[in-house]
């Protein structure tokens, strides 16, 4: 939808396992669209994610199919098959690194520029994350923000040696494009970005236990999704 566009194009990554997808999730993409004015975000349903190989998720069709539903009522949220596999299985690995070096191609000319969206308990298990040097280079980082998490404790997850000192000019650029969120870190050629006061009590597996029970799910989830989940009778 933005190929034909001229300008440089600002592009969210916003992966998760969606399973499902909640008012929570789409909290947090609505703010991070007000303050930086995507062109685009992708929703981009996890296959395996890497660190929950133990977990049981819903087939990924199902996650991508209410991903799809959430996405109807915002013209700039785009379900995305990133991670789908060719046989749209979802069932191989893939690492987010190798997702953003999808994008990076896909998106490449100058001046276009990829956001990966992060919460901050993720942010902080990223060192264990494959080359996650190499991903802190590749894209700029917008960290969904908890209480109770320290600005410096994000800081010191980032090697010291990825840190460049930024020009007056790219800081009156960095704070044109962020529209006021606090800056984390200037990396050598990324910029790391805090996204405030958009915690939401809503989660996935209170979502899945309600369903499993027969409770009510409205409102922690867009409508066309909890009428698909009951139509599907998923996680009963």
């Amino acid at each position: 939808r933005t190929s034909g566009k001229q300008h440089p194009r600002r592009i969210a990554l916003f992966g998760g396992s969606f399973d499902p997808i909640h008012s929570g999730h789409l909290a947090v993409a609505r703010a991070a669209d007000r303050r930086f004015n995507f062109d685009e975000m992708q929703f981009i349903p996890a296959s395996r994610p890497p660190h929950k190989l133990k977990q049981h998720l819903a087939p990924f069709p199902h996650r991508f199919a209410m991903v799809a539903l959430a996405c109807t009522e915002h013209p700039h949220f785009v379900p995305s098959l990133a991670e789908a596999g060719e046989d749209f299985s979802g069932t191989q690995l893939h690492y987010s690194v190798d997702t953003v070096r999808y994008f990076r191609h896909a998106y490449n000319e100058p001046g276009d520029r990829i956001f990966f969206i992060i919460g901050a308990d993720a942010f902080l298990d990223i060192p264990m994350w494959k080359e996650y040097e190499t991903l802190l280079r590749l894209c700029d980082f917008i960290i969904a923000n908890r209480p109770g998490i320290r600005l410096e404790a994000l800081r010191l997850v980032i090697p010291p040696h990825l840190h460049g000192g930024p020009d007056a000019k790219r800081g009156k650029d960095e704070d044109a494009v962020a529209h006021g969120s606090p800056v984390v870190a200037r990396l050598q050629k990324t910029t790391v970005y805090l996204l405030e006061n958009v915690s939401s009590e809503v989660s996935a597996t209170e979502i899945r236990r309600r369903a499993s029970r027969g409770q009510s799910i409205h409102g922690m989830v867009s409508a066309r999704v909890e009428e698909y989940i009951l139509k599907q009778e998923l996680y009963r």
